[in-house]
């Protein structure tokens, strides 16, 4: 099998396929016997019929098209896994040569995740200046803590805004249309759960349409999607692992503070959740590291 990769615009890239003739002819041969499974020939029990009698009761323009749908299902994840590729979209496949005893040829194009030329991340972050936080005698130690957590947040927020700044990434769209879908799920379900409206009436009070309100989630939509892009490729440079003992822990923790979580998402679900708020944190933990202390 040989395959050819080609990048395309907005973070796509084009597989080109071509099988040999004679590795093809393994999957023409599992697409006569599974079309002919079911055929009723005098003389055979169902499923025994011989391929060269199954021939001639199929056409042959269906065994091709099975075994060409039958090695598209096989070769392309095997292609995606080898190489590496990070898909975030069902492949649209293009058949180009499709003939018997003849090489099969099709490509693939997807969607991937973007490249993220990534600036001195380190120098930046070291530039973010930390402000003292000041407490009075009369001020407790909790809110010395919220300050503190005030002031974190906010030096990380102005550390991400910095190398967003420097960054250059396509963001595919279909990341964005997701997370402004997701934004505006959220949205529903705050003012379900806290306005106790539907809304369909807090539309009408805002005079505006759903579709607007989507499309108002634009430029948030898309900062979101970039600094989740370049958390995960720090990460991947600062060689940023989280443990499945870490994992547990955490879950404990949050089931504790809201058991129904447990019920809003799946185990599956859960653990990746749990694993990506760990790992953000630990990047971001790891970038106020680079910032220098205050003199």
């Amino acid at each position: 099998m040989k395959v050819s990769l080609k990048k395309l615009p907005q973070a796509q890239i084009e597989l080109y396929f071509e099988i040999p003739a004679k590795e093809f002819e393994k999957f023409v041969e599992k697409a006569t016997l599974e079309l002919g499974k079911d055929l009723e020939v005098e003389g055979f029990r169902k499923g025994k019929v011989p391929r060269e009698i199954i021939e001639r009761k199929i056409p042959q323009k269906d065994i091709l098209e099975r075994a060409a749908e039958l090695t598209i299902e096989e070769l392309y994840p095997k292609a995606i896994l080898e190489k590496k590729i990070e898909v975030i979209s069902p492949p649209q496949i293009s058949i180009l040569k499709l003939a018997k005893g003849n090489d099969f040829e099709f490509k693939a194009i997807t969607q991937i995740l973007p490249e993220i030329e990534l600036p001195d991340y380190k120098k930046i972050a070291s530039e973010v200046k930390k402000r003292e936080v000041k407490v009075t005698k009369e001020e407790i130690e909790k809110l010395r803590q919220e300050k503190e957590r005030i002031e974190r947040e906010r030096v990380r927020a102005e550390i991400l805004d910095k190398i967003a700044q420097n960054t250059k990434a396509e963001i595919p769209e279909l990341l964005i249309v997701k997370e402004k879908q997701r934004m505006l799920e959220n949205l529903k379900r705050g003012v379900k759960d806290i306005l106790k409206i539907p809304f369909e009436e807090y539309l009408k009070k805002l005079q505006k349409t759903e579709k607007e309100i989507l499309d108002s989630f634009q430029k948030e939509a898309e900062k979101r999607i970039l600094q989740s892009l370049l958390l995960r490729e720090i990460g991947k440079k600062e060689k940023i692992e989280i443990s499945e003992k870490e994992i547990e822990e955490e879950i404990k923790k949050m089931l504790i503070a809201n058991p129904n979580l447990e019920k809003e998402l799946d185990s599956g679900r859960l653990r990746e959740y749990t694993k990506e708020v760990l790992r953000n944190e630990k990047i971001l933990a790891k970038l106020e590291s680079f910032v220098m202390p205050n003199d």
